[in-house]
């Protein structure tokens, strides 16, 4: 959700995460706001989220003038991440039973051979939680893994840090126009106050709208626990075994981004194996091995990502930059790719102004 202040001069966005409030939240914003026409809505795409290739998210930002993105108030919510990743667990699970199928016209799968190994488990079970722990590690990053889910159901359980990673992408793009998270509730308990105080105290021109309390309450069906699954997770994560530690593992990025959140002993137990940190910093010295020698494009930031750069055959800013990524610094081709950057990021003259 995108907010403009009464006086025009300043912009709240909050970036929603599935099953940490995201619908009170919304719901409410929109209650308080006093002049409906400087509210506006955008859709994250989950799957986007997930994915290498850069976003300009330009319905998300077009309201607000360049000038004054970085001045914007951008605001989330999280929760403890394996707690967050037990809720959304359940509601996966509720949506995938016959009763929420049949109200909501969701054909049921009937095919067994399309069903995961955790789905032919009896509902509720500790195993049948222990199972999707398994396979969600293995093929959380593709929905076909779950074929029988309706489509969106597995997002629930992606990682909270994935809108930090939205913004990463706005900073590479946009570079010193670019928003960035001003502050973040590291708990959904309370919501109803803390979060309106979090705006008030961190947005600046939001202060009298978020001044109290929200009022509108929402609850998801599946919190009534029905089949067990919540309980089945929850037992699960207390029995600190092997399961558990893979569940701290899965969430070291979120924990880590999130510092506000502390750490459950057993998880800071995880973090702390020295073989869990060689085979988890191998990998990223390798990346900072590769990103050293990458052909460097307008690390400042493109102004205008779909100018179409002269005698490229059409290629516009954000092409040139991607083919950039694919060479090496110092060779022929890279020195090439670079004077067009006098087209995509010239360097602003003296005396020069932005009236975006």
């Amino acid at each position: 959700v995108g907010y403009t202040s009464l006086d025009g001069e300043h912009h709240l966005v909050y970036l929603k995460v599935w099953k940490s409030a995201n619908d009170q939240i919304r719901k409410n914003i929109d209650r308080v706001a006093r002049k409906k026409d400087n509210l506006w809505n955008f859709d994250i795409k989950m799957n986007d989220l997930m994915s290498h290739r850069q976003q300009d998210y330009n319905e998300l930002w077009s309201p607000i003038p360049l000038s004054k993105r970085s001045q914007t108030c951008v605001v989330t919510a999280v929760r403890d991440p394996v707690e967050h990743f037990l809720s959304a667990y359940n509601e996966i699970e509720f949506r995938s039973t016959d009763s929420f199928r049949s109200s909501h016209g969701v054909k049921t799968n009937t095919n067994n051979n399309k069903q995961q190994y955790y789905e032919r488990y009896e509902n509720g079970t500790d195993a049948r939680f222990e199972r999707y722990v398994s396979e969600f590690i293995w093929g959380a990053s593709s929905t076909s893994v779950f074929p029988s889910l309706p489509f969106s159901s597995i997002f629930h359980s992606f990682s909270q840090s994935g809108v930090l990673w939205l913004l990463k992408q706005q900073i590479d793009l946009m570079g010193v126009n670019a928003p960035r998270l001003t502050a973040y509730l590291p708990s959904i308990s309370n919501v109803s106050a803390a979060f309106p105080n979090l705006v008030a105290t961190n947005c600046p021109g939001f202060e009298e709208e978020f001044g109290r309390p929200f009022t509108k309450q929402f609850d998801h069906p599946s919190q009534n626990d029905e089949f067990g699954f919540y309980a089945a997770a929850k037992r699960v994560w207390r029995k600190q075994d092997a399961t558990s530690r893979a569940l701290c593992a899965l969430h070291l990025m979120d924990y880590a981004c999130f510092d506000l959140i502390p750490i459950p002993d057993l998880c800071q137990d995880v973090f702390s194996d020295a073989s869990f940190n060689d085979r988890l910093l191998k990998p990223q010295q390798e990346a900072n091995e590769a990103m050293a020698i990458t052909c460097t494009f307008c690390e400042g930031g493109i102004p205008d990502l779909g100018l179409v750069v002269p005698k490229t055959g059409g290629l516009t800013c954000e092409l040139v930059k991607a083919t950039a990524t694919k060479e090496v610094n110092g060779t022929d081709t890279c020195a090439i790719v670079q004077k067009e950057e006098r087209v995509c990021c010239p360097p602003k003259q003296v005396g020069d102004g932005d009236n975006a």
